[in-house]
């Protein structure tokens, strides 16, 4: 079992402006949907022995908050780190060259890289993660990052993979052999 959050929301989640790779902080509500999934974490049945987060500052965030709450280790992995949007970073998420090209799983944004790229510096890292059966984990990323995850375990239409929005702070587990579950709290 894998276990995988999108980091708490940020004002820029919140007013609908790409993120990518600018490092911005949790917003309020983000540290509360942090404390949230630290309190999820504790309910588990299949308890995370490890955490493994996005360089960025909300995910590391959202990661500190839920280890420290459930004291495990943690520790950071690059291939975790959003898409880069290039030239789209800090712009709206309603422009419509940009949710033309959120469709083509191949085409990089000017500047920035696609969701293959995303894919290919992942499946490595989930690889790796499969052969530990001593652990396991909960990776705090991105919902770009997690969009490729989701195509990874259930190999989904492009147009599925693209409409897949990841909840923040919502945890997900993967199973290695049946596919994602999100997990409901009571």
């Amino acid at each position: 079992m894998l276990y995988v959050a999108r980091h708490g929301e940020t004002e820029w989640n919140h007013k609908g402006i790409i993120s990518g790779r600018s490092d911005i902080a949790l917003s309020e509500v983000g540290y509360q949907q942090a404390e949230l999934l630290a309190k999820e974490v504790a309910n588990l049945s299949q308890p995370i022995t490890k955490i493994i987060h996005s360089p960025l500052q909300r995910a590391k965030e959202t990661a500190r908050i839920v280890a420290e709450k459930n004291k495990l280790p943690m520790s950071v992995d690059e291939r975790l780190i959003e898409l880069d949007y290039g030239d789209f970073d800090g712009t709206s998420d309603q422009q419509s060259v940009y949710l033309q090209l959120r469709t083509q799983f191949a085409v990089r944004y000017p500047n920035g890289e696609s969701l293959m790229d995303v894919y290919a510096r992942i499946v490595p890292l989930l690889t790796e993660l499969e052969q530990d059966q001593e652990n396991t984990y909960l990776l705090v990323c991105h919902n770009s990052v997690i969009r490729a995850m989701k195509n990874y375990f259930e190999p989904l239409e492009n147009e599925k993979v693209f409409n897949y929005r990841t909840p923040n702070a919502k945890l997900i587990s993967f199973d290695w052999e049946k596919g994602s579950t999100i997990i409901q709290s009571a």
